[in-house]
């Protein structure tokens, strides 16, 4: 018994430093992410609100791990725009000061334009985060798109809404950007009735939940563009929202294939991004119809696609010391794989299907 007594010390010891060891290396370190929705009509009678509130947790899903993460609750409310961004401002200032670790801030739409403002407010604040405890994800911004088209500082009373561009700040932010989304990538031109119309349709196959489960390793390299701290992906849309109706109403897909074919080089007519060097069509950019070489003023997709990039290497590729582009093929295999359980797990959840 003697024996026995003499091992049983030095075993409980090491159980536990053992226990006490998985405690201190446990999730403590891990990046909580916070989520901003984006605007919602009539929210306090809105008796679809309580159910689509329950999916706003997939939002830009597959720009972070937490399992769990913070959805800001503020008013969403597209026609007081401005009190809305200030509400939306100091509510995930609040999240964010109140977690520990590194954070995520993801903002869609309407919360991509609350990110954005609480990121310059975060670095001039007087206890500024590090760039390294903290990074912004900004999916369809209007203000990366349609607001480009008014010059900043335009009042718009139906919205009211002051006209304003992304302020710049010193975090890492990743830009989604759906293609022919008619919110964060309407036509240049749009006097291009059938770019405008397929942007139109944009709202409702491309803006909103359809953005909220993209994958950045996805992401075609050459849509990708890297500016300083800023890592924008330009996401394809294959199918040209102009005919997704007739898609749904059952037309065969081999004939409305065709369409697409036909209607494309139009639509793309409508963005500067698909000119060809020296073309000096107009455009609309900053309250003005423009033509290249007018003013130092440029478009978004002329940053994309024209001005001077940072990358590695000094090619046209994305810089690959970026977290949502630089893994290999086997790892971007294996994270897309646990990925796409997430977020079956969290569709689950969120519709109680599970």
């Amino acid at each position: 018994m003697a024996v026995s007594r003499r091992w049983l010390v030095p075993v409980i010891a090491l159980a536990s430093l053992l226990l006490a060891g998985g405690a201190v290396a446990g999730p403590v370190s891990a990046e909580q992410a916070v989520v901003v929705p984006g605007a919602m009509p009539l929210k306090r009678i809105n008796p679809f609100y309580p159910l689509i509130a329950r999916t706003y947790p997939l939002i830009g899903v597959n720009f972070h791990d937490d399992d769990d993460p913070k959805v800001i609750d503020y008013s969403q409310n597209p026609l007081a725009t401005n009190r809305a961004l200030l509400d939306g401002v100091e509510q995930a200032d609040i999240a964010v000061r109140e977690s520990d670790g590194k954070v995520v801030v993801i903002g869609e739409s309407m919360g991509s334009m609350v990110a954005s403002r609480l990121a310059a407010e975060l670095a001039d604040s007087f206890d500024p985060p590090s760039p390294n405890d903290i990074r912004f994800v900004l999916i369809a911004s209007p203000e990366e798109g349609v607001a480009q088209w008014f010059k900043e500082g335009t009042y718009i009373p139906l919205l009211n809404y002051r006209v304003s561009r992304a302020p710049e700040s010193p975090y890492p932010t990743t830009v989604v950007i759906g293609e022919y989304d008619g919110w964060a990538d309407p036509p240049d031109r749009p006097w291009n009735l059938i770019s405008l119309a397929n942007a139109a349709l944009g709202l409702v196959y491309v803006h909103g939940p359809a953005s909220w489960d993209v994958d950045p390793l996805d992401v075609p390299p050459e849509n990708t563009t890297v500016d300083g701290t800023v890592t924008t992906h330009l996401v394809p849309t294959e199918k040209l929202p102009l005919t997704r109706p007739l898609r749904a109403i059952g037309f065969p897909d081999r004939v409305v294939d065709r369409a697409d074919q036909l209607l494309r080089p139009v639509v793309d007519a409508g963005y500067r991004r698909h000119d060809q060097p020296g073309d000096s069509r107009p455009y609309l950019s900053d309250g003005r119809i423009r033509r290249d070489g007018q003013g130092a003023q440029q478009t978004r997709e002329q940053s994309r696609e024209d001005a001077p990039r940072r990358r590695a290497g000094g090619d046209d590729r994305a810089d690959q010391s970026d977290p949502d582009v630089r893994d290999s093929t086997s790892d971007a295999a294996e994270r897309r794989a646990g990925r796409q359980a997430r977020v079956a797990r969290r569709v689950q959840d969120a519709t109680g299907t599970g």
